[in-house]
């Protein structure tokens, strides 16, 4: 008698948990193909489920296998669901495998000083690699894209510039030249840009949407000043801007040549 209850456990409670806590169980129901097909594809493909997204503590972890024995059953009625057994995946089941909690990037091109981002100022590990398993990044790889950087790293919160993340990256001499910011528009088409700026679609329109440096609290004074020595205003203003106050376009060093930045 011991045998054959012995038989059935391993039967309908045993086999069933088993067959649920394997990543390919998921596979069958359509509505988590958009995140079962990533994974599969990511470098977390040797993970389980259960592995990131259940704590790691021994009643979290008995507690899903008992729910996915349920969840076993449930798929053979109702292909249609989406089993909701996943929490966002905390510090603790990351750290449980990436416990070096390394300070540079595996190609050593970035400086990523992990252990101050989550054990100093107690980051989650989530906030920064969204894109890791179930989706790709606008680039189509699982690369945390520089624009969730910036999302911190905006000059105030955090630092901006080149050299306080990358090793290999510094602003060119050429930036830094006095007239960089008249001829910059002629090197527009550069493809190094490429290579520092194509963090967004849209870098340039981000730069020039910001007030200038130039434009200080006594713009209003000087500016004219500055106008006679170099005029750039329509490379950002419309006509009419001008307007508002002269009553008319100023002739003054007037190029009909600069494009408006849009």
């Amino acid at each position: 008698m011991a045998g054959v209850a012995v038989a059935g456990v391993l039967l309908f409670v045993v086999l069933p948990g088993y067959f649920a806590l394997q990543p390919s169980f998921f596979g069958r129901y359509s509505s988590m193909s958009e995140y079962y097909e990533p994974w599969s594809e990511s470098t977390h493909v040797k993970a389980a489920c259960q592995d990131c997204h259940v704590p790691p503590r021994t009643v979290a972890r008995a507690s899903y296998n008992a729910r996915m024995v349920g969840e076993f059953y449930l798929s053979f009625l109702w292909r249609s669901r989406e089993p909701s057994v996943f929490d966002t995946p905390t510090n603790a089941a990351c750290l449980s495998c990436h416990d070096e909690l390394r300070s540079v990037s595996p190609e050593g091109d970035l400086r990523i000083p992990h252990k101050a981002h989550v054990s100093v100022l107690g980051m989650d590990c989530v906030e920064c690699h969204n894109f890791l398993v179930h989706e790709t990044s606008p680039k189509g790889d699982y690369i945390p894209p520089m624009s969730g950087c910036l999302r911190c790293h905006d000059g105030d919160k955090a630092k901006d510039t080149c050299t306080a993340c990358h090793t290999e990256k510094a602003v060119p001499d050429y930036h830094l030249k006095d007239d960089w910011t008249v001829i910059h528009a002629s090197r527009g088409d550069d493809p190094e840009c490429e290579e520092c700026h194509g963090w967004t679609e849209e870098w340039c329109r981000d730069c020039h949407t910001r007030r200038p440096a130039s434009h200080g609290e006594d713009w209003r004074a000087v500016h004219r000043d500055k106008v006679e020595s170099r005029r750039n205003c329509e490379a950002c203003h419309e006509a009419d801007f001008c307007i508002r106050c002269h009553g008319e376009v100023p002739s003054l060093n007037f190029d009909p040549g600069l494009a408006l930045v849009r």
